[in-house]
């Protein structure tokens, strides 16, 4: 049995193997950065990273973010001074009569713009009452996806991001 009692399967993500009749899986590097690039979320002491309340902040919502939505999961997390990293899958709907191959072609899903604009008025509102600073810029309005279509790629992306994390 897996998660919330529904029996699943273990696949590779990148293969896009149905997990059930009409879904796939994708995973996507998503990348957002602190407003005006501030290092609004730790310092480096030493050549480590260290994490401040902002920080840790950012850290708990998205891994919360993630947890209430029921076809995300977080693979992969960096946080710097200035931005975040992660790579996130996604179990989305295809339709019934297609293969999932050709899913690849399609925009990018709903379930992932939604999440981000969740997660950034979540987490900023946090740091802002932490802050005592209501209402002001947290993070830059745009943020960057990439969807990734292989394997090497995403252990290759996963080995920058722990690097990342254990910097350096």
């Amino acid at each position: 049995m897996g998660l919330h009692g529904h029996a699943y399967i273990l696949v590779d993500p990148l293969r896009l193997e149905t997990l059930t009749p009409g879904t796939a899986t994708r995973a996507y590097l998503i990348r957002l950065s602190t407003f005006q690039q501030q290092p609004l979320l730790g310092s480096y002491d030493q050549g480590k990273l260290c994490l401040n309340a902002c920080g840790l902040i950012v850290a708990d919502e998205w891994v919360h973010a993630a947890k209430n939505r029921q076809r995300i999961e977080v693979d992969t997390l960096a946080i710097t001074p200035n931005s975040l990293s992660s790579i996130l899958l996604l179990q989305l709907t295809t339709a019934l009569d297609s293969p999932t191959s050709g899913y690849l072609d399609q925009p990018k899903p709903w379930l992932l713009s939604s999440f981000i604009a969740g997660f950034k008025a979540a987490a900023a509102k946090r740091i802002n009452l932490r802050r005592s600073q209501l209402g002001q810029a947290v993070w830059q309005s745009s943020y960057s996806e990439i969807l990734i279509t292989d394997r090497e790629r995403l252990a290759h992306i996963r080995e920058q991001l722990q690097d990342a994390a254990n910097l350096a």
